[in-house]
């Protein structure tokens, strides 16, 4: 077997596996663990935008079917009407969802909050 160099720490070794790629598993792990990690870094600022809007709008919904709120009760409760997760078209329109929760804009600066 010819020698390699450890991705994670460079230090050369010679692979016991012919797909080996590592000095050992505490690398590999290492290695694995600083992608996820600048993974999350990257996301962050996303993700936490998303959640703080998914619970705005579950505490806007509460036990309703559905709620009407105004864009200035959405804003005030800290909704940032930048970020969404995914659109749905439905027979009632288009709604911005967050996960499980959406909204869809109606007449007069107003939104109807549902749950799918």
């Amino acid at each position: 077997m010819t020698q390699q160099n450890d991705p994670y720490t460079g230090e050369v070794f010679i692979p016991l596996r012919s797909n080996q790629k590592f000095a050992n598993r505490r690398n590999q792990i290492a290695f694995n663990n600083a992608i996820a990690r600048d993974n999350r870094r990257v996301k962050s600022p996303i993700l936490s935008v998303l959640n703080i809007n998914h619970k705005v709008l579950i505490k806007a919904l509460g036990d309703k079917e559905f709620a009407i709120k105004s864009k200035d009760f959405l804003l005030g409760a800290g909704f940032n009407f930048s970020i969404f997760s995914k659109s749905v078209r439905t027979n009632d329109g288009v709604y911005q969802a967050i996960y499980d929760y959406a909204l869809s804009a109606r007449e007069g600066d107003v939104y109807k909050v549902i749950k799918f």
